[in-house]
């Protein structure tokens, strides 16, 4: 049985902005034939309809959004199992606002808006230094932290010994006044 807060916690922690650049990645390499009739074409001058380039970045561009909608639908349905935990829970919020955000100012472009000054930009800003701070506290909390105890037990066992500079080098007592004795004696 797969359990599903681990599996939830995998997809929560991809990094959103790694995922948006391999799709726009996608859109501007793929170089597949174009076979199939796209629905925007019913829009499209004859040239822009005949030309390859275009029709490969429309399709392109169409199953990044289909890939984008997948996304969403199981985001949405891990919202919707309340299942995970408040952590999971904030990193999923932080998703969807940004995926939303981003596909509205993907809409707002595609409509020749200028998106500068447009409210989706505070909500993409803000979405961004949400993600950051939540990148902060978990890197904070995963950092490796000093165990106490066995410190205390390491200094507590090193301090019985006396460490004694002999020549430069620094030995312990005992090693010294062996090194003491073997020098008496030759």
């Amino acid at each position: 049985m797969v359990n599903k807060r681990s599996h939830c916690k995998t997809k929560l922690d991809v990094n959103i902005r790694t995922r948006f650049q391999f799709y726009l990645k996608n859109m501007a390499q793929e170089k597949q034939p174009v076979d199939e009739e796209l629905p925007c074409n019913a829009y499209l001058d004859a040239s822009l309809q005949e030309d390859e380039n275009m029709q490969r970045i429309l399709k392109t561009f169409y199953s990044s959004i289909e890939v984008l909608e997948a996304d969403m639908e199981k985001a949405l349905a891990l919202q919707a199992e309340r299942t995970l935990t408040t952590n999971e829970q904030i990193k999923l919020d932080s998703y969807l606002v940004y995926l939303k955000s981003t596909l509205f100012w993907i809409y707002l472009k595609l409509q020749g808006l200028d998106v500068s000054k447009h409210g989706v930009m505070h909500d993409l800003s803000r979405t961004k230094e949400l993600l950051a701070r939540d990148k902060e506290i978990n890197d904070a909390l995963a950092a490796p932290r000093l165990d106490m105890q066995a410190a205390k037990r390491f200094i507590a066992a090193g301090t019985h010994t006396r460490f004694v500079d002999m020549d430069g080098v620094m030995v312990t007592e005992k090693q010294y006044n062996k090194s003491l004795q073997e020098t008496t004696k030759e």
